[in-house]
């Protein structure tokens, strides 16, 4: 199953159709995607799968907000618990099933929340509120916590803000609390270059970081003593006049490719990665087929690279070949108001 979240409410300067909540879609034999259900839900504009038939929405708004919903008997998906904390514009998960515990990142607000009990009885355990500002008066007069991402071994939270061009580095406690990492509480970036997303490498003491400002992929790289420094950088965009602002990024093992979305530009863009440094070299670039991909998935079992494209309110469904390469139209084209997140459950 495959399932979309949607906007359901939208600022009256984004003209475009709110959608209903989280579409559930099931691929068939034929590799085509049909809907199997829509489970009513505030905001979600993020989703991460949770334990079994479980998985986490986002609640995005005037409110912090996590909800959690589940697979039915029936094969329908359905909400099953919700909780709201201080913060505003909740807008990523990240959840750790060692410990039951998922992170919050609420943009608007510049904060984190730990929520403990993800599977259970949810409460909040921590808060973290953040300082700091860039370059861009628009985009960073203040902290803006975009992402957060577990490290390969689960030991430690990395925390990106796109306001302060900061990530944070934490340590986790059993319970899935946290604590900054005292070798190297954060990692700076470049002023002006706004850190969103992130990915870690399979074997490499690497990961990858999209810069939604300044439209580039910056690679960290880990030394000996676990200390991260930046190496490499490499424009995600051809041109940035305008409103461009580069998104998502996956990197995916079986292809040996790093692919990532830009908005503004309307382009899924993919490198090739050097198998002994982790190095990335442009390999193709193809319009997403809509506008604003905020978001897409890299299905590797099924060969298929689905993105959605806020403004044009649509998921295409591409063919990824054998080499990784993207194929040139989509394949389908599934209605979907206002999509910002893809997930596989």
């Amino acid at each position: 199953m495959v399932l979309i979240g949607e906007y359901t409410q939208l600022p009256d300067w984004i003209p475009v159709q709110a959608g209903s909540g989280i579409l559930a879609l099931e691929r068939g034999a034929d590799g085509v995607y049909r809907e199997a259900g829509v489970c009513p839900t505030e905001n979600p504009s993020y989703l991460v799968p949770g334990d079994g038939d479980c998985f986490f929405a986002v609640q995005e708004g005037g409110q912090g907000g996590l909800a959690r919903c589940k697979k039915t008997a029936d094969g329908a998906i359905a909400l099953d618990k919700s909780i709201r904390f201080p913060g505003s514009g909740s807008c990523h998960i990240c959840f750790d099933r060692r410990t039951d515990a998922a992170y919050v990142a609420n943009y608007e607000s510049g904060s984190l929340t730990v929520v403990g009990g993800a599977t259970g009885n949810m409460g909040v355990l921590q808060q973290f509120s953040y300082s700091g500002s860039g370059p861009d008066p628009k985009r960073q007069a203040g902290p803006h916590i975009h992402s957060s991402w577990l490290s390969p071994g689960g030991g430690e939270l990395f925390v990106a803000d796109l306001g302060a061009d900061q990530i944070y580095r934490y340590l986790r406690n059993p319970d899935g609390s946290l604590y900054p990492n005292p070798r190297q509480p954060s990692i700076p970036f470049p002023p002006g270059s706004g850190p969103r997303h992130m990915a870690f490498h399979h074997s490499l003491p690497v990961a990858y970081v999209t810069a939604e400002l300044s439209n580039q992929i910056f690679m960290l790289q880990f030394g000996a003593d676990n200390t991260a420094m930046i190496p490499a950088f490499w424009d995600a965009a051809q041109r940035r006049e305008g409103m461009v602002l580069t998104a998502h990024l996956q990197l995916s093992r079986r292809y040996g490719m790093l692919y990532a979305c830009v908005r503004g530009t309307d382009e899924l863009v993919w490198f090739s990665v050097e198998p002994g440094s982790g190095l990335l070299s442009l390999r193709g670039r193809r319009p997403s087929g809509g506008r604003f991909p905020r978001h897409f998935l890299l299905d590797e079992e099924a060969g298929d690279l689905l993105v959605a494209n806020q403004l044009s309110g649509d998921v295409c469904v591409f063919r990824v070949d054998p080499s990784g390469d993207v194929a040139p139209t989509p394949a389908q084209r599934i209605s979907a108001p206002s999509p910002a997140a893809v997930m596989r459950l």
